[in-house]
């Protein structure tokens, strides 16, 4: 069996990267004040495909997934959002009458709901938000284009480490003494690895052998100081 990917330097998420930018705009308690906070429960849809969109949402605390129904009727994991980031965005431009994807709750979950004309008039005064919202959108396809681009060149245990890696860096986890706690299902770290769930379920043994994280269900937590790597089961 091929090793497994070394360790990031630092599993520790405080704050996403996206939602400390937006604490720091001179707007942000304008933002918050012409939005409304709506507290979703884990696995209740947020956003219907084929609604008519009516707002810009902003994750303020938990985690959101995106999927989209494929031509054969699959449930496919588009991505995580984080908090700090924007959703509903698409509704915003011309010639996009209903939503594309489904977003659930990932995790209990608080959003801020944005009706889209309050939010177009509080960028005349506060423009940053646009690019803080087109900052978000260039990084979701820079990562979709590197997921393709590396689903065949890469071991599945290197996809499993990265997808786990990247949730910690965008802020999808809750530190705890240990390290960073993800709630994710091995069948969406599958999806979102690009292998079946049994092979992700596979690698997260392996990890947890190493020394990497620790399983507790759905729970996996990516330890902040990892044990020194112990020899992996072979086959």
């Amino acid at each position: 069996m091929k090793p497994l990917p070394a360790p990031p330097k630092s599993a520790a998420a405080p704050m996403s990267p996206s939602l400390e930018r937006l604490v720091r705009d001179p707007g942000y308690p304008a933002l918050l004040a012409i939005g409304r906070n709506r507290r979703v429960p884990r696995h209740r849809v947020v956003i219907e495909a084929g609604a008519q969109p009516t707002c810009l949402y902003l994750l303020l605390n938990g985690l959101c997934a995106v999927r989209h129904t494929g031509s054969r009727d699959q449930d496919l994991l588009l991505a995580y959002l984080c908090p700090g980031d924007f959703f509903g965005e698409m509704g915003m431009l011309p010639g996009v009458p209903a939503r594309s994807a489904r977003i659930d709750a990932a995790a209990d979950s608080t959003l801020l709901e944005i009706p889209y004309r309050a939010f177009l008039d509080l960028t005349q005064r506060y423009p940053g938000f646009w690019l803080e919202l087109a900052g978000q959108l260039a990084s979701r396809l820079r990562t979709t284009n590197r997921r393709l681009a590396e689903m065949p060149a890469l071991h599945a245990a290197e996809r499993v480490w990265r997808a786990l890696s990247g949730l910690v860096a965008d802020g999808g986890g809750k530190k705890n003494a240990k390290g960073v706690a993800i709630r994710i299902t091995r069948q969406d770290l599958g999806k979102l690895a690009g292998c079946s769930r049994e092979l992700a379920g596979m690698v997260v043994r392996d990890l947890e052998i190493a020394g990497r994280l620790q399983a507790q269900g759905q729970t996996l937590i990516l330890l902040d100081q990892p044990v020194p790597e112990q020899a992996l089961p072979s086959g």
